[in-house]
């Protein structure tokens, strides 16, 4: 990973810290976020020992195969409202990975992005809250598979994992590849950029699909009609009843 090469694509000035090998990037930013530090620090790792996914699941993160990158915010927004950094960060990477992957690009509700009906990304937004219910920050970690590892992904995740290349490619593609989606994403989150929403319902990889929701230890079947405009998932449940479905209250699980 090149910082200058880097520094040359993105469109923002960062404060970027780039390391070998890291726990998570996330909770490195976690602790930089909680004592104090400004926004705009981009945090890479080559590797990680302990990447995360939503509900506590573990993102594998081996050196040469991906990308592993958080960014530290402070919006000015309630902590409800993170759903939408979420959102924003998986359009950046759906239209991302559409410039070098051709095929079947989706994002499967609320932070999974899909080729071909398999991750190849998984994105994680944390934060703390003030006693006025606000974010002091926040911090958007992604991962991404660039290239296939050279002896396939582990047998737990073969079947449900992909990357957006099959084997070597172009130099500095992960420069590129961090840059293209950072600037997108700063590019909605600075308001630049105010057609997002509706360009994540269309990447939408759940929408007419039948799912199982999963609250608790309790899991009832929905199918899926729409995404809000609050990106909320819109169902119709087993009683033919409409209900919303946001992102703390559920995990989905397709049938």
């Amino acid at each position: 990973m090149d910082k200058k090469v880097l520094e040359h694509y993105l469109n923002q000035k960062l404060n970027i810290v780039i390391f070998q090998e890291l726990d998570s990037t996330n909770n490195y930013l976690k602790i930089i976020g909680s004592n104090g530090e400004k926004e705009n620090q981009l945090v890479i790792a080559l590797s990680q020992t302990g990447g995360r996914g939503r509900m506590g699941r573990s993102f594998y993160s081996p050196n040469g195969t991906g990308i592993y990158f958080s960014l530290l915010l402070h919006p000015e927004i309630s902590a409800e409202k993170s759903l939408f950094l979420t959102v924003m960060a998986a359009v950046s990477v759906a239209e991302t990975v559409m410039k070098y992957n051709k095929n079947d690009v989706k994002i499967k509700w609320v932070n999974d992005i899909y080729i071909d009906g398999k991750k190849v990304c998984g994105i994680l937004t944390e934060g703390a809250v003030n006693c006025n219910k606000k974010l002091d920050y926040a911090v958007v970690g992604i991962g991404v598979n660039v290239v296939a590892p050279e002896n396939g992904f582990p047998d737990d995740i073969k079947d449900i994992a992909t990357a957006i290349f099959p084997g070597n490619t172009e130099e500095y593609i992960n420069e590129k590849i961090i840059s293209d989606v950072v600037n997108r994403f700063f590019s909605m989150y600075n308001g630049d950029d105010k057609d997002y929403i509706r360009r994540y319902k269309e990447y939408s990889y759940l929408t007419g699909k039948e799912i199982n929701i999963i609250s608790g230890d309790s899991t009832r079947p929905a199918t899926v009609i729409d995404i809000t405009d609050d990106c909320h998932l819109l169902v119709k449940n087993e009683n033919d009843e409409i209900e919303e479905i946001s992102s703390g209250d559920v995990s989905v699980r397709l049938v």
